[in-house]
């Protein structure tokens, strides 16, 4: 099977920012990915598995964010019975920028991010190579560690 990424870069500036799209077919192709993700002005990416179904609006059936920061992958992944993140490594730190952010912890070392990504391009499922928070285990303890953020850069 085969997905389409699309990868933003340029933000915050959004008169700057651009998104661009790219097939994704291959495990070559996800190296490419991983790798266009991991570009400094590469801010995030979404996946699009085309074997899945669409809504009755004709819009993908599923959301997949992408991140890479240094040696971490994150993933956010959202469908109709699930929301959340891959339970990562307790050393992966936190992304909060202003367009992208994922909790502490959920990152996956680059390895095992492109296992996930191969698995995810192979079945269209959520990938089961790791366990998953779902988003109501993380939601209220990123979003208060991001209030603190915030009040600490404020100062």
């Amino acid at each position: 099977m085969s997905m389409r990424a699309g990868l933003w870069t340029g933000l915050p500036d959004l008169d700057s920012a651009e998104h661009k799209y790219q097939v994704v077919a291959c495990d070559g192709d996800v190296d490419t990915l991983i790798r266009l993700l991991g570009r400094p002005e590469c801010n995030d990416g979404s996946l699009d598995h085309f074997g899945r179904d669409l809504t009755a609006e004709g819009e993908p059936d599923h959301n997949v964010v992408l991140a890479v920061r240094g040696s971490w992958g994150y993933m956010y992944y959202v469908d109709n019975t699930f929301m959340g993140w891959p339970k990562g490594s307790v050393e992966a730190p936190y992304v909060n920028e202003k367009y992208t952010d994922f909790p502490p912890g959920v990152g996956v070392p680059l390895c095992l991010y492109r296992q996930l990504l191969i698995e995810f391009m192979t079945t269209g499922e959520r990938p089961t190579g790791v366990g998953w928070y779902s988003e109501a285990d993380l939601f209220h303890s990123w979003r208060d560690q991001q209030m603190s953020l915030r009040t600490k850069e404020n100062r």
